[in-house]
């Protein structure tokens, strides 16, 4: 009896600590999963839609990694914010790159942005102005004297739009404001505003104008695209094509290039490990089919090092692997 009794107080005493240990290494097993914050921008915008697909997939496939979509005002505070170190990952202009390197136009007051690392270019982004067809509003110079929602507050657009009428002699001239892609478009639909800003296509904001009210996207002729390239030398002139949007047919605009940025402190093998997942081609098939933007992603490697500025190097390993680093 003594016996069985001792034998039950042993496996009393093993269940314990089972248990304890199974309690005791939950917390370490839950700490493995890496959470990793990735900026975009204001519902509406391309750059919210990007991240989000991006995330999902991320998130599902690599379930080591937890993607956390942070809506931003855009490429601007997305910079500032990776700057801060407030984001681990952010889409971002190029040029912004490189301003914030030197401590230029909207990065002047802060610190340089030696922290910042290219992981992959993403597309090409244009910078455009949108109102109905019925506006009266054709041509860039009947802007004059209108009310224009030039990008939510902190938004690269807001800095595109701006460069663009500067470089017009229309930001003087134009009634600008700064609202979101989401309200601009609405306001437009309603006759509140008579335009808005727009960077990169396609837009939630632009399509859904498009496919209700209709849309109208004012053309650049040859003389205004070469104002703007002129006195900003990183736009360079391209071609929206037709059937981005509903109704609206191929039309000029300036572009630049928009990148997927991150924090110097993301781990080589995070970087590596997400780029040999969205590289796949059944899984960038996925992204492109969230959102067509990712179908124009490739490396891009020497724009960001003629920038003077460095890639990740979890992206250069993986570029390397691939026989895709320059020589």
């Amino acid at each position: 009896m003594k016996g069985l009794k001792k034998r039950k107080l042993r496996w009393v005493i093993i269940g314990v600590i089972l248990a304890l240990s199974f309690l005791s290494t939950t917390p370490i097993l839950a700490q493995q999963k890496m959470n990793i914050s990735f900026g975009g921008s204001t519902p509406g915008g391309m750059m919210y839609y990007l991240v989000g697909v991006a995330g999902t997939v991320i998130s599902r496939e690599l379930p080591q990694y937890n993607i956390t979509q942070v809506s931003t005002g855009g490429s601007t505070e997305n910079c500032k914010r990776l700057i801060k170190g407030e984001l681990d990952m952010g889409i971002v202009y190029g040029p912004h790159v490189y301003m914030a390197l030197r401590q230029e136009g909207p990065f002047k007051s802060g610190p340089k942005g030696t922290m910042l690392r290219g992981v992959t270019k993403i597309y090409e982004g244009s910078t455009y102005f949108v109102t109905l067809p019925d506006s009266g509003i054709k041509k860039m110079s009947d802007l004059a004297g209108k009310s224009v929602a030039l990008g939510p507050p902190g938004s690269g657009t807001v800095f595109n739009s701006t460069n663009v009428l500067r470089s017009l002699g229309l930001l003087d001239k134009v009634k600008g404001r700064q609202m979101s892609f989401a309200d601009a478009g609405r306001a437009v639909a309603n006759k509140q505003i008579d335009a808005f800003a727009q960077s990169s296509a396609p837009a939630g904001s632009v399509k859904e104008l498009a496919e209700t009210k209709g849309a109208y996207v004012i053309p650049y002729s040859d003389g205004e695209l070469a104002k703007v390239t002129k006195m900003y030398p990183y736009y360079y002139g391209g071609v929206m094509k037709a059937g981005t949007y509903k109704g609206v047919p191929p039309t000029q605009m300036p572009y630049l290039p928009v990148y997927w940025i991150a924090h110097q402190r993301v781990p080589d093998k995070a970087i590596q490990d997400i780029l040999e997942l969205v590289y796949k081609p059944e899984i960038k098939k996925q992204l492109v089919e969230g959102n067509k933007g990712w179908a124009q992603m490739e490396p891009g490697i020497k724009y960001i090092l003629d920038l003077k500025a460095s890639m990740h190097a979890g992206a250069e390993a993986y570029f390397k692997s691939k026989g895709l680093w320059p020589k």
